[in-house]
């Protein structure tokens, strides 16, 4: 995440008039806080009282609100010096205070429609069509350009996905000073090139020599002990070379998420509840199966329709991002900016798993995979210096130990799909303004180099207040803490090893052999 001041860029060219739609979603039934939310709009109307006599014409003016159930639906017009969904925020964190006393929580906040109307000053709508496909509706009203934003979320305006729109379409557009714009899937730095000993694909060539096969289920695999040894030496390897020298503890997370604490990744759920798997949980009724089973005894059939009488709702997820439960350790919990940062790195808990987009794709793209996850939890300053510094470590464990060819891009969050991330631009500048550094390597059989899509290893994340808001963390003098996550996927690393060295145990690097010894074989069977 990436805030931007929007007061930063001079609009002398351009008249820019905001209205907006928007509402915000309590916890419960607004009906027990009426009182509090008429104080929370009167501290909003003293506040833009205050501003007009700043800004004029280009402060915000509130239009109507009102209750419906557990949302309150607001209408904001504004020009450009205090725009209309910074003033949305402002109410939503005036709203937190007033509730918070009837235990009423404000859970998102939606526009459900943005309008910007411009005069002047712009690059046309031909041009803004072409910039901002897929961002916004472009057209134009009376000699005025018209950008119409639809559904954006709360992450979104903090992000400033608005006002970069705005900036784009500018004409003779001048970022700030030092600021250089780019898309997610920037190259930031790479290594040198290698020579890798397997063109082909390494899952087909892992399959044929009996290192791995195919379970029933979509996108699961069994792995053998060749294969498991080699995925344990690189998890011993990450954890020797990087979390013990960083400090990091290891953790046991839990997998099965309940419903309680999945409501709390409230951007996944915008944006990927598809990527999931919900679980539901059967009564401790032996009889409520009868039916069931008497089927199955007669005729040998699963028969999974009748189990839809039987399930309840949903009431868990299996984990999809595996940090979690070390949110949710911290959620409702005080912490004290002297006994921070917290690092913790977990990798016993087993399988994570998600309903991966696009279809599965041997063994890189799977819906139940091996990761390692390193969680921490800090300052601002704490929290970059350790994202950054496990990406560095991250690196050299590639070219010093595992002499392998790599790549850092500027990566999208977890939680953003690929559409959604193609419509955003980032500030690559400087590497602590960039949210996520994922770590690639080559593999060949995807095509060549500057064409194929290289196969992402590692994710390093820095999600600034996102969940410490989200799961409500405090800290006890009221000072800024943030999170970040690295997830390291054990899976792709051996896939990325295995291209690289081939499978001659001789061959490899000592770093691996050191630790594996020797290796175990597959057993045999006569089919």
């Amino acid at each position: 995440m990436i805030l931007l001041l929007s007061g930063l860029v001079s609009w002398s060219l351009m008249s820019l008039r905001l209205q907006l739609l928007g509402r915000i979603e309590l916890s419960s039934d607004a009906g027990g806080a009426m009182q509090e939310i008429r104080e929370a709009f009167d501290e909003l109307e003293s506040f833009l009282e205050r501003a007009v006599e700043k800004y004029g014409e280009e402060a915000a003016e509130l239009l109507s609100w009102n209750v419906e159930g557990n949302l309150l639906k607001v209408s904001i017009r504004s020009g450009r010096s205090l725009r209309a969904h910074d003033v949305l925020l402002r109410l939503k964190n005036i709203l937190a205070q007033k509730v918070g006393a009837k235990r009423i929580g404000t859970r998102r906040v939606i526009v459900e429609s943005l309008e910007a109307r411009i005069s002047g000053g712009h690059v046309g709508r031909q041009r803004a069509e072409e910039l901002l496909q897929g961002v916004a509706e472009v057209s134009e009203s009376n000699g005025d350009l018209v950008l119409i934003f639809q559904n954006l979320t709360e992450h979104d305006l903090k992000e400033r996905v608005v006002d970069r729109a705005l900036r784009l379409i500018r004409v003779e557009e001048a970022p700030p000073e030092g600021e250089k714009l780019a898309p997610f899937g920037t190259v930031l730095k790479r290594g040198a090139e290698k020579t890798h000993k397997l063109v082909a694909d390494v899952a087909a060539e892992a399959e044929r020599r009996g290192w791995v096969k195919r379970y029933p289920g979509r996108g699961q695999w069994i792995y053998m002990p060749p294969m498991a040894a080699l995925i344990r030496a690189i998890i011993q390897l990450l954890v020797e070379r990087i979390a013990k020298p960083l400090g990091f503890d290891e953790w046991m997370f839990p997998r099965l998420v309940p419903m309680e604490v999945y409501k709390r990744l409230t951007t996944y759920i915008e944006h990927l509840p598809d990527g999931v798997f919900y679980v539901c949980v059967p009564p401790r009724d032996p009889s409520a199966f009868e039916e069931f089973k008497r089927e199955f005894k007669l005729r040998r059939e699963l028969r999974t329709d009748l189990l839809k009488n039987i399930l309840g709702e949903p009431e868990y997820i299996m984990e999809a991002i595996q940090c979690t439960a070390f949110y949710q350790f911290f959620s409702g919990e005080i912490v004290r900016l002297e006994d921070l940062p917290v690092k913790a790195y977990e990798v016993m808990g087993g399988w994570t798993w998600r309903n991966e987009a696009g279809g599965v794709e041997g063994l890189v793209r799977t819906n139940e995979f091996l990761r390692m996850e390193m969680v921490f939890l800090g300052s601002p300053d704490q929290v970059i210096e350790l994202r950054n510094r496990v990406t560095e470590l991250t690196i050299e464990v590639l070219e010093k130990d595992l002499d392998m060819e790599w790549r850092l891009v500027a990566g999208a969050p977890f939680y953003l799909s690929p559409q959604e991330a193609s419509k955003r631009l980032i500030d690559v500048s400087h590497v602590d303004k960039i949210p996520t550094l994922d770590v690639e390597v080559y593999l060949p059989y995807r095509g060549p180099r500057d064409e194929a899509e290289w196969l992402e290893i590692t994710a390093a994340s820095v999600h600034k207040d996102f969940y410490v808001e989200n799961f409500r963390i405090k800290e006890a003098r009221g000072r800024q803490i943030w999170t970040g996550c690295v997830g390291h996927g054990i899976s792709r690393w051996a896939i990325g090893f295995l291209a690289r060295h081939g499978f001659d145990f001789d061959e490899w690097p000592d770093s691996i052999k050191s630790i594996i010894k020797r290796l175990p074989q597959s057993p045999r069977t006569i089919t």
